[in-house]
């Protein structure tokens, strides 16, 4: 996934998020280099796009289990809803999902189970990376 501020990459697998900063005082730099102080600014700075805070926070809650208690000291938002720039397209959904666009319905389905098992809040995981998830599955069974 893609935002003005982030590049995130998740993989299928291990559900492993990694991501490389696209623009801000740390452009160029990896998430995984930073040390925790230092995602605590790039976090800072992400509160202008919407997005990009979404898919850090995603990243901060597979990395820093209490993030949010000492990040968020300063009154900031927690974690909302998935922001939207508009209508996911079926690309995007593909590569969401980890398919080639001859998917079937069935391994649409496949896939989308395979990434809640990892990465649904329950689980431990993230509620912005599950409605991405979410939205991705319903985009790709709606072109049939």
């Amino acid at each position: 996934m893609r935002t003005a501020m982030v590049e995130m990459e998740l993989d299928h697998d291990t559900g492993v998020m990694t991501g490389t900063i696209l623009a801000g005082g740390y452009q160029g730099c990896s998430l995984d280099d930073l040390s925790d102080e230092e995602l605590h600014t790039f976090w800072r700075e992400t509160a202008q796009d919407p997005q990009s805070q979404k898919l850090v926070e995603a990243y901060l809650d597979r990395r820093l289990a209490a993030w949010r208690e000492h990040f968020e000291a300063d009154g900031a938002e927690g974690q909302g809803s998935a922001a939207s720039s508009g209508p996911m397209t079926n690309e995007e959904a593909y590569q969401i999902l980890g398919l080639s666009p001859d998917a079937g319905d069935a391994e649409i389905r496949a896939a989308h189970r395979r990434l809640m098992m990892r990465v649904h809040p329950d689980q431990g995981g993230s509620g912005f990376l599950a409605a991405k998830i979410n939205e991705a599955k319903d985009t790709l069974l709606r072109r049939h």
